[in-house]
C-alpha cells in the first residue's frame, strides 16, 4: 500500500522522467477549446461548454434541445477522419453535402446577393447586404439564402439547380424551427430569424408548386414577425412599420414624380372592370374586402405612386391579419372564388413590381436595369395563374379571361420594355387593338377591354 504513494512523488520529483511529467501535467491547466471540438453543435453555436454527455449532453438537456452530439460520439473515427472533419468544419455551412465544398453553393450565394435577395423592404439592397453579413452565424439563414439563389437563378440559367434549392429548403426550415425554440433571442438572432422567413417565402414564389407555400409563409411574416421582432424601430427591418415605408414612398415620389411611370388608364380600366365582375360571386367578407383593396390600388397607380404604394401595403398586410380559420377558407383550393381573387392579386404584383424596380433604386435607375430580378418572379406568378385557370371549373373561367389574358401578354415584355407603364405623356399606352392581337393568338375571343 506504501509503495503506490512513493512512485508518484519520484516520478515528479525526479528529473530523467520529464516527458512523463509533461505528459501528466498537460490537463491540469485544461483549456476549454481543447474539448470544445468534441461538444455537441448546439453548444458550439450558444458558445457554452458542452458536458459531452451521451446520447444529451447537460445543456441540450436542460434546455429541452434536439441534441446532435450522439451522431458525432457514435460515428467511427481514425485520424484520416479527424483530419477531414477539421479540414470541413469552416465551409460546411455552405454546402448540402456536409464535409464536402460545393463550389455551386457559392455561386448561389453569389447570385442571391445580386438579383436574387427578396425585394422586400423596399430599396431594402443595403438591408440584405448587412444580414448576407451575418450569415455565417446562422446555418439556417445561410440556407435559406442558397435555397432562394439556386431557386432563382434556375429560371434564368441552364442547369437543375432545383434539387440542390429542396435540399437548402428542407435544411433551413429543420434549423430554424430548432431555432426559433431557444428562448431569449437577441436582437441579431431575431434579424437572422426574420430575414430566413422572408428568404424561404421568395423561394417559394420561384417554384411551380410553391403557391401554397407563399400565401402560408406571407402570413407567417407576419405573425412572426410580430412575436420575434417585437422592436422593429431598433431592427435592420424597420422600413417595414407602415408610416417608415409611406415616408420613403413620399420622399421617392416628390424626387422626380415625372419619371416615376404610372399605369396607363386601358389596363385599370380593364383591371377594374374584372373586379366588377367577379364583386357579385364573392361569398365571405374576406374576399370582398380583397377586391376593394385592388381597387383602390389600380386606381391610384394612374395618379400617384405614393397613394399606390400606400394602398398596396394594406393589402399585403390583409392576409397576416386573418384568423386561421379565415385563411383557412380563403386559400383552401376548392374555394374557387377565393382563387379568382388570388389570381387578381398575382397578376397586380406582375404590375406593380414594374414600379418597384424603378422606385427602388430611385428614379434615376432605368427599369432594364433591375427588371432581371422580377422576371424570375413574374414567370412564376403567371405560371400559377394558368394553373388555377385550368384548374377551374368552365363555369368560373370566363372571370378569370382577362388576367390570364393580360398575363400572357406579359410573357412577351420579359425581353422587352414594357408599354402598360406611361414614363411621359408622350408615350404611347397600351392599346386595344394591341391587347386584342394577343388575345386572338392565346385563342381567347372575348375582347380584354370589358
Amino acid at each position: 500500500m506504501s509503495e503506490p504513494k512513493e512512485i508518484p512523488r519520484l516520478e515528479v520529483s525526479s528529473p530523467p522522467p520529464s516527458t512523463q511529467s509533461t505528459k501528466r501535467r498537460r490537463p491540469i491547466p485544461r483549456k476549454g477549446h481543447t474539448k470544445s471540438r468534441a461538444g455537441c453543435p448546439n453548444c458550439k453555436r450558444r458558445k457554452v461548454k458542452c458536458d459531452e454527455v451521451s446520447p444529451v449532453c447537460g445543456p441540450c438537456k436542460r434546455l429541452d434541445l434536439n441534441c446532435e452530439y450522439v451522431k458525432i460520439c457514435m460515428a467511427p473515427r481514425n485520424a484520416s477522419q479527424e483530419v477531414v472533419l477539421a479540414a470541413s468544419s469552416v465551409p460546411q455551412t455552405l454546402s448540402t453535402h456536409p464535409g464536402s465544398i460545393n463550389f455551386t453553393d457559392l455561386r448561389f450565394f453569389q447570385h442571391f446577393l445580386i438579383s436574387a435577395f427578396p425585394p422586400l423592404p423596399v430599396g431594402g439592397r443595403h438591408v440584405w447586404q448587412y444580414i448576407s453579413q451575418m450569415s455565417h452565424k446562422y446555418e439556417f439563414l445561410v440556407h435559406s439564402m442558397l435555397g432562394l439563389g439556386a431557386s432563382h437563378l434556375s429560371l434564368l440559367a441552364p442547369g437543375d439547380f432545383n434539387h440542390a434549392a429542396l435540399q437548402h429548403r428542407v435544411a433551413a426550415i429543420e434549423k430554424l424551427n430548432r431555432f426559433l425554440s431557444i428562448p431569449k433571442l437577441s436582437v441579431p438572432d431575431t434579424e437572422a430569424a426574420f430575414a430566413a422567413i422572408l428568404a424561404l417565402t421568395f423561394q417559394a414564389a420561384h417554384m411551380p408548386d410553391g403557391l401554397d407555400d407563399f400565401l402560408t409563409m406571407t402570413r407567417g411574416c407576419f405573425l412572426v414577425g410580430t412575436y420575434i421582432v417585437p422592436d422593429l424601430d431598433n431592427s435592420a427591418f424597420k422600413t417595414f412599420e407602415r408610416d417608415l415605408y409611406i415616408e420613403k414612398a413620399s420622399a421617392v415620389a416628390a424626387l422626380d414624380e415625372n419619371r416615376l411611370p404610372l399605369l396607363d388608364e386601358i389596363v385599370a380600366d380593364g383591371f377594374r372592370a374584372s373586379l366588377e365582375e367577379l364583386g357579385p360571386l364573392c361569398n365571405s367578407v374576406v374576399e370582398i374586402e380583397h377586391l376593394a383593396m385592388m381597387r383602390k390600388v389600380i386606381t391610384s397607380a394612374t395618379n400617384s405612386l405614393y397613394e399606390c404604394f400606400r394602398e398596396h401595403s394594406f393589402l399585403h398586410e390583409k392576409a397576416g391579419r386573418l384568423s386561421a380559420q379565415e385563411f383557412a377558407l380563403f386559400t383552401n383550393p376548392n374555394n374557387h372564388i377565393g382563387r379568382l381573387v388570388i389570381i387578381h392579386m398575382l397578376l397586380m404584383d406582375c404590375i406593380m413590381s414594374r414600379t418597384i424596380c424603378v422606385w427602388e433604386e430611385g428614379p434615376q435607375v432605368t427599369f432594364n436595369d433591375t427588371r432581371h430580378r422580377y422576371d424570375a418572379r413574374n414567370v412564376m406568378a403567371i405560371k400559377w395563374i394558368e394553373n388555377i385557370y385550368e384548374s377551374l371549373p368552365e363555369m368560373y373561367q370566363p372571370y378569370a379571361q382577362w388576367p390570364l389574358l393580360f398575363a400572357r401578354y406579359l410573357k412577351t415584355t420579359f425581353q422587352a420594355d414594357t408599354s402598360f407603364w406611361k414614363t411621359s405623356p408622350t408615350e404611347r399606352g397600351l392599346s386595344p387593338e394591341v391587347l386584342q392581337l394577343e388575345g386572338s393568338e392565346c385563342g381567347i375571343a372575348n375582347s380584354i377591354i370589358l
